[in-house]
């Protein structure tokens, strides 16, 4: 395996580019020393051209250019230890340029030292992360011959991120190679299938293509593009949750590897990770949007019948919307499907439905109750559009029993506030009676006030996000992008609790091996046996 990533290297070739020499201009006679190395290198007096250069660095031992330049030739002449110092010279005399560390990574690479590759490839993605595919590649082999293959993989990927434009194919064929080395034949295979395609006149294609067919025998089938796969089993509990690095910031390079999952407080098997860059989604994902249909909600307009498709639906197709509706009693418009034609007919008997009172909190916790009875594993959100207030006599109190079935069943909660003026809703952190010195507080009774903050707040319970909107036609559009702008910084992990029948509930949540990446949004949920 290591002979192979040698020799596609090698066919790959290195092209680092012009790098920029940032350091403090050399003396006049060190800089003329330096033209005239130049000039006779260019004519191919490579003896004149490397008594200049030393010349150059005599004179001024700071000059980082001229320094790489002496250990490329010293390099050609077959001199790998005097331009190994060369390369250090130039990176201790201007460690912001990335030069001398492409061509000492290269020089350790041939050597097969991996340690020293890793080591210098290391330097200089900690210095300037996001400037260069072929340090990340160099930084992969030398990771996979260490046997780190977690690095390994994780460079390989940046590599692949850096280089669009495929300058670098060899990258793919080299995390082809981590994958098969970790089990993963379908990923492999998929590499290797791209690797043929940016470079189909590799001398080794014939080679390769023989490894693709062995790696395709192991995988099994192929799925067909578009079609997601997976075996939902009723034990396995799934938990979702977000990576925050920062207020605002979101992680999308998490790895099973880096989190736990602890059901109280007690490490469990992780059977299942899924989302970010690196996995794809495959775990079924059933959105239902639930409709409080009082007049006021009534109000918010047309409800565009084509927003699921080209909003939600195209992007994720492990997913399915249902729809349900209520005022006093609930209704159950569509199980979750992706079929236009279902989704279109719901909306529209959304708007038919007679309004009533508001028995908003029962209404959420039987709904949640009832898109979860098949047991089936799925990463479940319920989005809620309602104005938030709760007319039905003794349902204001029942936000703590749709938390609690919102927990039980993993289900996040996603209230959209819905007002006819933005001027009229209820701050997030307006937990207090009304405000005399504004006027659109004066007239709300303390009751209204503390309905609409308890339903704000069911999405901190659950893992959800708290939306607020106006009452139009663009509404469900809004929501809809929002929501799928959010899925794609999503992770769910699993584990199979035991099976014992039991009542009893306990806590899990994920936790990050490493504190400092960040804080775990979401990640908790209850599981009873």
């Amino acid at each position: 395996m290591r002979t192979l990533v040698l020799t596609l290297f090698a066919a790959a070739g290195l092209s680092a580019g012009h790098a920029a020499w940032a350091q403090q201009a050399p003396p006049r006679d060190a800089r003329r020393a330096f033209d005239n190395a130049a000039r006779a290198a260019k004519d191919g007096r490579t003896g004149d051209a490397r008594r200049d250069y030393e010349k150059a660095v005599q004179l001024y031992p700071d000059y980082a250019e001229a320094w790489c330049e002496l250990g490329k030739l010293q390099l050609a002449d077959k001199q790998p230890e005097a331009a190994r110092k060369s390369f250090d010279s130039a990176i201790r005399a201007n460690p912001n340029d990335a030069m001398p560390y492409l061509e000492l990574s290269a020089l350790e690479y041939a050597a097969q030292n991996w340690q020293a590759l890793a080591e210098i490839t290391g330097r200089l993605i900690r210095r300037r992360p996001a400037d260069y595919p072929r340090i990340y590649q160099f930084h992969a082999v030398a990771n996979f011959n260490l046997r780190n293959p977690e690095a390994a993989e994780k460079s390989a990927r940046e590599a692949e991120r850096l280089d669009p434009g495929h300058k670098f194919p060899a990258t793919w064929h080299v995390l082809g190679t981590i994958l098969a080395s970790r089990g993963d034949f379908a990923g492999a295979a998929e590499q290797y299938r791209q690797y043929l395609s940016f470079l189909p006149a590799d001398p080794d294609s014939g080679v390769t293509r023989r490894q693709l067919e062995e790696l395709e025998r192991r995988a099994g089938p192929r799925t067909p593009p578009g079609t997601a796969t997976f075996r939902a089993e009723a034990n396995l509990a799934l938990v979702r949750f977000q990576v925050s690095p920062q207020k605002g910031k979101l992680l999308t390079d998490l790895r099973g590897e880096d989190i736990e999952l602890l059901e109280d407080g007690v490490p469990q098997h992780v059977a299942l990770f899924e989302g970010g860059r690196f996995y794809p989604r495959t775990v079924p994902l059933e959105i239902t949007l639930l409709f409080d249909c009082s007049g006021s909600v009534q109000q918010a307009g047309t409800l565009d019948t084509r927003v699921f498709q080209r909003n939600l639906l195209d992007e994720y197709v492990n997913a399915k919307i249902a729809i349900y509706a209520f005022t006093d009693t609930l209704t159950r418009l569509t199980t979750p499907t992706r079929d236009g034609a279902a989704l279109m007919k719901a909306l529209g008997a959304v708007r038919i439905i007679p309004t009533g009172a508001t028995a908003l909190f029962g209404a959420i916790a039987d709904t949640v109750r009832d898109t979860s009875a098949s047991g089936a594993a799925a990463v479940r959100m319920l989005v809620i559009f309602s104005d938030g207030e709760s007319t039905t006599p003794g349902d204001d109190i029942r936000d703590g029993e749709a938390i609690q079935a919102a927990q039980d069943r993993g289900v996040a909660l996603y209230p959209v506030t819905l007002s006819n003026t933005m001027a009229g809703e209820m701050p997030d952190h307006y937990t207090g009676p009304p405000n005399p010195s504004r006027d659109v507080y004066s007239s709300w009774p303390m009751r209204r006030v503390g309905s609409i903050n308890r339903f704000k707040q069911l999405a901190r319970a659950t893992g959800g996000m708290q939306f607020e909107a106006i009452s139009n036609a663009d509404v469900l559009a809004s929501i809809l992008k929002r929501m799928a702008r959010q899925i794609q910084f999503d992770y769910v992990a699993g584990f199979y609790p035991p099976n014992s029948g039991g009542t009893t509930r306990h806590k899990v949540e994920v936790v990050l091996r490493d504190k400092s990446r960040g804080q775990v949004l979401g990640g908790t949920r209850t599981v009873i046996h």
